[in-house]
């Protein structure tokens, strides 16, 4: 008897992982999705096609022919910024899914991971997936074990491995972040600081894009390698101050930008090499400005 088809989806009621169901729900594919501890940005959906399931254990997996797993659950802070909180909600989940993945036929595995395995590197010198990781926080580190954990397990399991390395990552409903905390400023007229003057440079991504790179791994799945590692990004990379300077002109704001002459925790430029995941996957990035003027448009329509 012939199994029905699914995508499986861990940290699928999160921001970007939601915003991916969706997409594989509008084009009719079964999705699993590990509920955790509620069903969040999926609440409002009903659908026969989204299947929820509980635990690791769940018989609802094994009923299903599961041709690609997204690994989107993370942590991406702690109350006390403890080593364990990280380790607890990046390496543990990975840990968990390994084990998943030798019970279970899975064909394919897509990782989500970050450029803060990275660290500083010379004035904007792009990030490729050849630059060498140097994580300098407990974020970075932690999902860079688990990119580590996954090569090791690669070779014994026989399933293919993708993982995609992200910048930031904004839209509605993203709970934070610069391009909101900045957007949130210009609307009420208030003055804007940049940290560095401004000067750094920073590569983001609507989630819409990521989304769209997240699903072609799916449907490249035959032309990819056992493990591989892609760079995701914008079209573009600009500095804080440009950024800002758009989304105040987007907001018809009267607010200020002011450069101030202080460094943030993590002062390094972000920009990024995605000419792989161009050439690989036919990925067709966004550029910030596009990407700026999307969320903004969706703002507006929440009001």
């Amino acid at each position: 008897m012939n199994m029905h088809q699914a995508i499986l989806v861990f940290g699928g009621t999160g921001f970007i992982g939601s915003a991916l169901v969706k997409i594989l729900l509008s084009k009719k594919i079964t999705v699993l999705v590990f509920r955790h501890k509620s069903t969040g940005f999926l609440s409002e959906i009903e659908n026969r096609s989204l299947v929820f399931f509980d635990s690791f254990e769940d018989e609802v997996l094994r009923k299903y022919e599961i041709l690609t797993a997204y690994h989107l659950a993370s942590q991406q802070t702690a109350g006390k910024s403890l080593y364990n909180d990280f380790h607890n909600g990046n390496v543990t989940p990975t840990v968990k899914i390994v084990e998943l993945l030798k019970n279970i036929p899975i064909r394919h595995l897509v990782y989500v991971s970050t450029t803060s395995v990275f660290f500083k590197s010379e004035y904007c010198l792009p990030m490729s997936e050849g630059t060498t990781p140097n994580p300098t926080n407990y974020y970075g580190l932690t999902k860079y074990i688990s990119e580590r954990i996954l090569a090791i397990e690669c070779k014994e399991i026989d399933v293919k491995i993708s993982i995609v390395r992200l910048p930031s990552v904004f839209g509605v409903n993203s709970g934070g972040g610069l391009i909101e905390t900045l957007y949130q400023e210009s609307i009420r007229d208030k003055d804007i600081e940049v940290f560095s003057n401004g000067q750094r440079f920073r590569n983001i991504m609507h989630v819409d894009s990521v989304v769209e790179l997240l699903y072609l791994f799916m449907k490249s799945y035959e032309k990819l390698e056992k493990f591989e590692i892609f760079m995701g990004g914008s079209k573009d990379s600009e500095k804080l101050i440009n950024i800002a300077k758009k989304i105040v002109i987007l907001t018809n704001s009267n607010s200020k930008i002011i450069p101030i002459d202080r460094s943030p925790p993590l002062d390094i430029d972000v920009c990024v090499d995605i000419s792989k995941a161009k050439k690989v996957l036919g990925f067709k990035p966004m550029s910030i400005e596009d990407g700026l003027k999307k969320y903004i448009e969706e703002e507006y329509e929440k009001i």
